[in-house]
């Protein structure tokens, strides 16, 4: 049996977590329908790889907290558009993010290390180092290729940009 080439095996497994998503959230909501957005939450698929869960359900009536997903608009940039985001809160409004180098730390753990060039090949800058503003988060996730606050295309993220916390599901 010969392998997919990688496009067309992406593409397979993006529309098989799909059905699956779609036929988990149809049976736990006894048939209904999957999106309910006037009943402040919807259901949100992450087709990366840079999060272990790709099913999430979006609450968006609950305030953000340190340790949670949310999901986000990102601000403009040269990589992605009209894509939402999510990424885990790791520092809100007050806290102070330390960096090293291309290291950024929180409470004196390390968050993230931040690459020096993006999979394209284009320099990437780093994102903002110290206190977190009012308003505002710094979020990541530990993949390495993760486009996230480490960057400066990124930087904080304002709490009018965040569509809601993300609770993974699948």
């Amino acid at each position: 049996m010969t392998a997919l080439p990688l496009s067309r095996s992406r593409l397979y497994r993006g529309w098989r977590r799909f059905v699956i998503a779609a036929t988990a959230l149809a049976a736990v909501m006894g048939g209904k329908a999957a999106l309910d957005w006037d009943r402040g939450w919807y259901v949100s698929i992450n087709w990366t790889e840079s999060l272990p869960y790709w099913a999430f359900k979006v609450d968006k009536t609950r305030e953000p907290q340190v340790g949670d997903f949310v999901e986000f608009w990102p601000p403009e940039n040269p990589y992605y558009e009209g894509v939402a985001f999510i990424k885990r809160v790791v520092a809100g409004p007050g806290d102070i993010v330390q960096c090293e180098g291309r290291a950024f730390f929180v409470r004196d753990v390390q968050i993230a290390l931040a690459k020096e060039v993006s999979q394209a090949g284009d320099p990437l800058t780093l994102g903002p180092c110290g206190t977190v503003p009012d308003g505002h988060f710094f979020v990541v996730t530990q993949h390495q290729d993760s486009f996230d606050s480490r960057y400066g295309e990124i930087g904080h993220v304002p709490r009018e940009r965040v569509r809601g916390v993300a609770i993974p599901l699948l």
